[in-house]
């Protein structure tokens, strides 16, 4: 995968060390579900300001001016002060709240 902006991307790294790029946090969260990661050992980052974080210790909003690659608007801060301040209902979201919204049927 290309990643054209590396705000908004993000990576999976399977147990055996297989590592995957993703250039929307939607389309992470659409392949955690759809492989099962979680319960294979695999671990997944996200890109912030200074490099990977892990999708766990970061958090997640919409806001109105993000502009991902897949359209999903999902971005990720670095805290939930900066997704609530960020987000346009002041809402902060988790990588599980983000995976669960991944699973949902429009």
């Amino acid at each position: 995968m290309l990643i054209s902006n590396e705000r908004g991307s993000g990576e999976m790294v399977s147990a055996d060390g297989d590592t995957r790029f993703y250039d929307d946090i939607a389309c992470l969260a659409a392949d955690w579900i759809a492989h099962a990661h979680a319960a294979r050992g695999a671990r997944a980052f996200v890109s912030l300001p200074g490099g990977w974080t892990d999708v766990n210790d970061a958090a997640y909003a919409r806001p109105a001016s993000a502009r991902t690659a897949m359209g999903s608007g999902i971005a990720a801060f670095a805290s939930i002060d900066d997704a609530e301040a960020a987000d346009d209902g002041g809402r902060a979201m988790t990588f599980d709240d983000v995976v669960r919204l991944s699973g949902e049927k429009p």
